[in-house]
């Protein structure tokens, strides 16, 4: 009984094979026979359209042979799947399911399979489907700018030619690269950066050689203005710029701007106006606060447009955005006022001064504390630069724009967490109550006092607020001043409510608060300068003097007191900031106005 069993279990082992062979034989030529092929058509036909296939035509498919029975008896109905019995064993001769032949029959059945008029149609099919899978997509992403077409720069290539072929020896000097640069289709304020990478700053000029072969180059990887203005400006295989970077740029302008040729006969003046001017620049371009700005920060800012404009207006104080010459004597007066050991540096204490003690403590600590908005040199030292004072003034002055709110939020944030939380809103908020007590003010306490700043900001989460959230109430300005500036807190708690509704309805656009700052501080500054002048100067007999003005003891109080504030700020008379090789600045007289 054993042995039958085992012949059994090999005879079936045997069989499989054959019978696999059997079945796709047979499925071979129901799939070739032209009725097949026709259901099989019309289906995918309605496959294509996207409509249900009939199913029910599908279920009448039966496989009929040339006499109308089954081919084998394998696959008559109600055969075993097995023998009942073990049969004898095959012949020496019969081949075994291992043999060659075994082989033969697989290439024939495959040989077979491709030659079926199904494999033709299904191979047809694939061939004309497939176009219509290769999509092609158009690049979306230009890194250097979008390619510009070759006739247009071959045009530009030509102009320059025609260019250099009239001037004197084919030679371009500094005073003549305004020219190529507008044959260019630059703005003229590029020349010294195109002067410098041509090589003319080594001889002299430019030859048509020197500028053609650095142009090539130029276009061939960089096809708009920003990437070519930031490969003009970085050092070769540098990927972001550098403040040094910008000195030659910057002091073209202070060199040939017609707005700015007063400070022409006193040189000494020049790096104080271009460290404000570059300073200025990194505090709105560099969104990544890491001194380094990249290409896409310089195409996403408005430096571009601004440079530009330079060679449209002549009144360089029109320019308010980096270049305004009014802008950069109040802030440069400020530093000065602060920096009373004229090291070029401002310390805790003195920058506590500013504003007459306007700031809290707190957030002084704050602003000089580890990864808040000082160079780590800076921190080490304990104190603030004066390209760090710029970024400083500019975020105290106005609170409104996104680069202050960023600043002011990376100083509360004293656990670096990216959220300001109740606890660090309450730290800086007791100073706050310690000051308006003393002053006698009523206070308010701080569970009142935050239910309106969540009102006021909306965060997503009440537990905590998100530099986002503070972006996106637009009053982040109040925010703050609550928080550490007492001065302007109690403006804004005094302010007339229907101020806002007013300036609405003129048609011109309402200056910033840095703006509106710096015009009346640079008033300021120019009054108590010309007072300054009316002091020392004789009086001349068209004067006329009003003795019944003011009264003699009004008159020597107000003269000792005007006296004071010119002394506190008096620009430096034998100190001059210049720059040096190790990109540090000096001091040396005093501004002209």
């Amino acid at each position: 009984m054993v042995h039958e069993d085992v012949g059994t279990s090999d005879m079936s082992s045997s069989l499989r094979p054959v019978l696999k062979l059997k079945v796709d034989e047979l499925f071979l030529r129901w799939l070739s026979e032209a009725d097949t092929q026709e259901n099989l058509r019309e289906n995918l036909k309605l496959v294509a359209r996207g409509e249900s296939v009939n199913t029910n035509n599908n279920a009448s498919f039966q496989y009929r042979s040339g006499g109308g029975s089954p081919a084998s008896p394998l696959l008559r109905i109600g055969s075993p799947s097995t023998p009942p019995c073990s049969p004898p064993p095959p012949p020496a001769a019969s081949p075994s399911p291992r043999s060659p032949r075994r082989k033969s029959s697989l290439s024939r059945l495959s040989n077979s399979l491709s030659r079926s008029q199904a494999a033709k149609f299904f191979r047809d099919q694939r061939q004309s489907q497939s176009p219509a899978l290769k999509v092609h997509v158009p690049p979306f992403y230009f890194p250097m700018g979008r390619p510009v077409p070759s006739e247009e720069n071959e045009e530009v290539i030509q102009r320059v030619s025609q260019l250099f072929a009239s001037l004197p020896e084919e030679r371009a000097y500094k005073h003549q690269m305004d020219r190529v640069a507008m044959a260019c289709k630059c703005p003229q304020y590029w020349k010294m950066p195109l002067f410098i990478a041509a090589g003319g700053e080594k001889v002299g000029y430019v030859t048509s050689h020197m500028y053609l072969t650095m142009w090539r180059r130029l276009i061939r990887d960089c096809h708009d203005d920003a990437a070519r203005l930031f490969r003009l400006l970085a050092k070769p295989g540098c990927s972001y710029l550098v403040p040094e970077d910008f000195y030659p740029f910057i002091q073209e302008v202070v060199d040939t701007h017609p707005g700015l040729t007063f400070l022409l006969d006193a040189p000494e003046f020049h790096s104080r106006y271009i460290h404000t001017v570059i300073a200025r620049i990194f505090y709105c371009v560099n969104r990544t606060w890491n001194g380094r700005i990249t290409l896409p920060e310089l195409r996403k800012s408005n430096l571009l447009s601004v440079v530009a404009l330079l060679e449209e207006e002549d009144d360089i104080n029109q320019i308010l955005d980096y270049f305004s010459y009014e802008h950069f004597y109040v802030v440069y007066c400020k530093f000065w006022e602060l920096d009373t050991d004229h090291d070029l540096f401002i310390d805790k204490k003195d920058l506590s001064r500013h504003n007459d003690h306007a700031l809290s403590s707190r957030i002084i600590d704050r602003i000089f504390s580890p990864g808040a908005v000082l160079s780590p040199e800076s921190v080490r030292e304990g104190r603030m630069s004066y390209a760090e004072f710029v970024a400083f003034l500019l975020s105290e002055e106005d609170k409104k724009t996104p680069m202050s709110i960023e600043y002011w939020f990376r100083c509360m944030d004293m656990d670096g967490d990216g959220y300001l939380s109740m606890y660090e809103l309450e730290y800086f908020y007791e100073e706050q109550i310690n000051k308006m007590e003393a002053l006698g003010i009523e206070t308010l306490p701080f569970q009142d006092c935050l239910c309106q700043l969540l009102d006021l900001v909306k965060p997503q989460r009440p537990d905590r607020i998100s530099l986002r959230d503070l972006k996106q109430c637009k009053l982040a300005y109040i925010f703050y001043d609550t928080l550490f500036n007492l001065e302007k807190y109690l403006e804004h708690e005094q302010r007339d409510p229907f101020a806002c509704n007013r300036d609405a309805e003129n048609e011109e656009p309402e200056p910033t608060d840095w703006e509106k700052y710096a015009a009346e501080e640079y008033e300021l500054l120019v009054a108590e300068e010309g007072a300054q002048e009316g002091q020392q100067e004789p009086n001349s007999p068209e004067d006329v003097d009003y003795p019944d003005d003011f009264e003699p003891e009004d008159e020597e109080i107000l003269t000792l007191d005007l006296q004071q504030k010119l002394k506190l700020s008096e620009p430096p008379q034998r100190n001059q900031w210049v720059g040096n090789n190790n990109g540090d600045i000096e001091f040396k007289s005093s501004v002209p106005l």
